[in-house]
Order: C-alpha cells, then structure tokens, then sequence
C-alpha cells in the first residue's frame, strides 16, 4: 500500500497533480493542511484514491475536517496534524506526547514548511514539507512500514 503525503499546499495544486502521477502506483494521500482547497480539488480529479486530510491554521473556513486525525494503513496507525497546535516551529515534545497517546506509530505533521523524518521513541514524526517542493511517501503492509521524502524538480 502506497501513500503519498503533502503539507502546506497553500493553493499550489499543480506540483501535488505532477508529483501523483509521477510516482505512480499511489493507493492513498494524506495531507497535513494548509489549504483545503487543494484537497477538495484533489478528491475531485482522484475520485477514487481515499484521501485523510487535517485542518491547517489557514484552513479558517473548512468546518468538517478536523484538527487531528488518527487512522490506520497497511496495520500501522498513523496520528494526522498540521502541527499549530502542537507548538512544532519550537519543539517537538507535544506532538510526540499525543501521538504516544493515541499508540501512533507515525506522526505526520506540516507548518514548518522544512522535510523532516526521525524516530523518537519509537514513534517516526514525519514532516513532507511544503507540497511546492516536495512530498513524502509511505509505504505500510503487515504492519510494517518504511517512509521517504522526495524533491520535486526545480521547473515546477
């Protein structure tokens, strides 16, 4: 099963369109937040690909999608944030705590704009960056999982 992940698309639609078919073989995408027009849009051209969407801190209008998202892919469970609420610009000590929380074995998150991938006590805090330069991917089966971050070209 093959995710792709954005953030921070900021109505920038066309590098997250490239990057899908680019990558082929995508089963899911999830983004961060910020914007969810970008995502409407989404579900509009890839109807048929499901979509796990969080509210960003620019989402201000978008009422039913929430804030924090928890699901599963491929036997791993995955907390979803934008990361505003979890203080993520200055530290990521809250935003591991909720996700220990809630038994995540992955947090993915955005805000920050910067790619980011560790694992800190045995959860991975995954961060795509912004979707104008660049998208992760995550790849589950049997509850196992590995996860990547990919540059888009300069030329988008």
């Amino acid at each position: 099963m093959k995710s792709i992940i954005f953030s921070d698309s900021h109505k920038n639609f066309v590098p997250m369109q490239k990057a899908i078919e680019t990558e082929g073989g995508v089963s899911h995408i999830i983004h961060a937040g910020d914007v969810h027009s970008d995502v409407e849009d989404l579900e509009i051209l890839y109807p048929r690909l499901p979509i796990a969407a969080a509210k960003g801190n620019n989402d201000w209008f978008v009422r039913d999608v929430p804030e924090d998202r928890i699901f599963e892919l491929g036997g791993v469970r995955i907390f979803l944030t934008h990361g505003h609420n979890y203080g993520v610009k200055y530290s990521f000590e809250k935003l591991l705590q909720k996700a220990k929380e809630v038994s995540a074995r992955i947090a993915i998150f955005g805000h920050t704009h910067i790619p980011f991938c560790e694992e800190i006590d045995g959860v991975v805090l995954f961060n795509p960056g912004a979707a104008t330069k660049g998208y992760g991917i995550l790849e589950a089966e049997d509850g196992e999982f590995s996860l990547s971050y990919k540059k888009l070209p300069e030329s988008l």
